[in-house]
């Protein structure tokens, strides 16, 4: 699997593991979290400044159809079948295609599974993305054994999940295929108000089922991050992109999550 990668610059302790948004390539948010988008002020760090002791990777999705895109070939974790997904459309319909979830999902683990061979335990993992990326980690990282074609990815107890500007993939099934731990994970969901793409209403919908169907707790916007349950950010005005606020909520998340330890 082709990867963007950011090495860490101390001992290595931890690994995130991003995955782009449909159309989209690894290396698009390697550029965003090395800086090349440059969000900070005068003197302020970068974030693998920030977070020395993390390796971070960006893999690039298989080319495949997209029945939203005319069935062209690009780069996708999975089939979908509408976008823009507005609220109304997430409620009506499935736009995920199940079975190539899955196989994205299985991507995510084979990625995590050779982490954890070079020494990095899982409880040290993070799994995360932009929208569609971000449909796939809450499955990678919510999701059990249905969710899988192996079974190895399901007992995954990882450090937490990044969702941003995503939603909850095949969501009458979700429920059903929840995994163990996925009361105690922590998750990061940041959402812009003015997205047009995956619409704020939908990110609102999924952590409202995730709440109220699987019992997943909701912290509030001014809770801490990295606690188990979700901790659901919005930013006023911001599209379907990310935003300096949302970077420095990112960085506070992983610090919480998966701290740098002395060697």
């Amino acid at each position: 699997m082709p990867s963007a990668i950011i090495q860490p610059t101390a001992a290595h302790t931890a690994t995130v593991i991003f995955a782009h948004g449909l159309g989209d390539e690894g290396q698009s948010w390697r550029a965003v979290i090395s800086g090349d988008y440059d969000y900070r002020k005068p003197g302020e760090l970068t974030i693998p400044a920030r977070l020395p002791h993390v390796k971070w990777i960006f893999p690039d999705a298989p080319e495949q159809a997209v029945t939203a895109n005319f069935g062209t070939e690009m780069p996708s974790w999975f089939d979908m079948s509408n976008l823009p997904l507005p609220p109304e459309l997430y409620l009506s319909k499935v736009v995920d295609d199940d079975e190539s979830v899955k196989n994205g999902v299985q991507i995510i683990d084979d990625l995590v599974q050779a982490e954890v061979k070079a020494g990095i335990p899982e409880s040290r993992i993070v799994v995360g993305g932009f929208s569609q990326g971000g449909a796939l980690a809450l499955a990678a990282g919510l999701g059990g054994k249905d969710w899988r074609t192996k079974s190895s990815g399901d007992e995954s107890k990882l450090a937490g999940v990044v969702v941003l500007s995503g939603w909850m993939p095949v969501r009458e099934k979700f429920k059903s295929r929840i995994s163990s731990h996925a009361k105690s994970m922590p998750v990061l969901w940041g959402h812009g108000t003015a997205d047009a793409v995956i619409y704020h209403k939908v990110g609102e919908i999924s952590v409202g089922l995730l709440q109220d169907q699987l019992g997943i707790v909701k912290h509030g916007a001014h809770d801490q991050l990295g606690a188990p349950g979700i901790n659901f950010r919005s930013y006023e005005r911001m599209g379907h992109t990310s935003c300096k606020k949302e970077m420095d909520d990112l960085v506070t998340f992983l610090g919480s999550v998966v701290p740098q330890q002395q060697t």
